[in-house]
């Protein structure tokens, strides 16, 4: 993803009416998520989808959004920073990274920037462990569902063909487990992040969540193997490393992304959405 966040300051004129301005960034965020600009949205809940159907009435809606927001902002485009550094972070809350494909106002700006430092912070000193347990089996359920519909829909990609390779047993029995894999296991949502270390708790089913979900991942990278031991280069397919448990393991690009921002919250900017 290549959309970046560039600092904005809130110009004289937008102050006259605040309402207005949040609604320009939340429609804002909905549009640039259907363009496919952007990993995920939470959208407001009154509605969860732009109301312009069609990639080209959506962008021209998205284009007007843009250009009465920016008339609001005073940009500052020399500095930016990827959001992905925390959209795309497995570090943060599902939620939180939802929030981040955004642009945020600078009262937002400031809440986000405690809770982000205050989670980082707390993670790399152990805490949350109940929960990150959680996110890390919700995260991996997905990652093993992508994963697995790829591999179903090269496989069936190869019924129709007649190539010599296609008739060999290996083959054959390599595409037969593909197609013998059970459904991957439904991992539950976290659930609401903890407010802080102290509140983080187990919850009934985590283990035998966390266990089904290994066991499959194993099975599907077996499967996956055997079936890329076989076929020519374009059908190969080669499962990506699955979340793993760290403890305290620092994360320079997200530190980085803190010393960045601290200017920003200092003098009392936002973020905004550039895509």
């Amino acid at each position: 993803m290549g959309t970046d966040w560039v600092p904005a300051a809130v110009r004289d004129v937008a102050r006259r009416d605040p309402g207005e301005l949040v609604r320009l960034t939340r429609a804002h965020a909905r549009l640039a998520h259907a363009l496919g600009s952007t990993l995920r949205t939470d959208p407001p809940a009154e509605t969860s989808q732009p109301e312009e159907t069609g990639h080209d009435a959506i962008l021209a809606r998205w284009r007007e959004l843009d250009g009465r927001l920016c008339s609001l902002l005073e940009l500052d485009p020399d500095r930016s920073h990827r959001v992905g550094v925390i959209g795309g972070n497995p570090v943060f809350p599902p939620e939180w990274r939802q929030a981040a494909w955004a642009t945020l106002l600078p009262d937002e700006l400031a809440g986000w920037a405690v809770r982000w430092r205050r989670w980082y912070a707390e993670t790399m000193a152990g805490g949350f462990r109940h929960y990150r347990d959680r996110l890390r089996t919700w995260d991996t359920s997905r990652l093993l569902a992508e994963t697995q519909e790829d591999l179903l829909t090269t496989a069936q990609t190869t019924l129709d063909r007649t190539n010599a390779w296609t008739r060999r047993p290996a083959f054959v029995e390599a595409r037969r487990r593909v197609f013998a894999l059970p459904p991957p296991p439904i991992a539950p949502s976290p659930g609401p992040p903890p407010r802080t270390a102290e509140d983080d708790r187990a919850e009934p089913g985590q283990r035998e969540h966390r266990e089904a979900v290994t066991r499959h991942g194993e099975l599907l990278d077996q499967a996956a193997r055997a079936f890329s031991r076989v076929v020519p280069g374009a059908f190969k397919r080669h499962p990506p490393a699955l979340p793993v448990a760290e403890e305290g393991v620092r994360d320079p690009w997200v530190e980085e992304f803190f010393d960045w921002l601290d200017p920003v919250v200092r003098a009392g900017q936002g973020l905004y959405l550039w895509i």
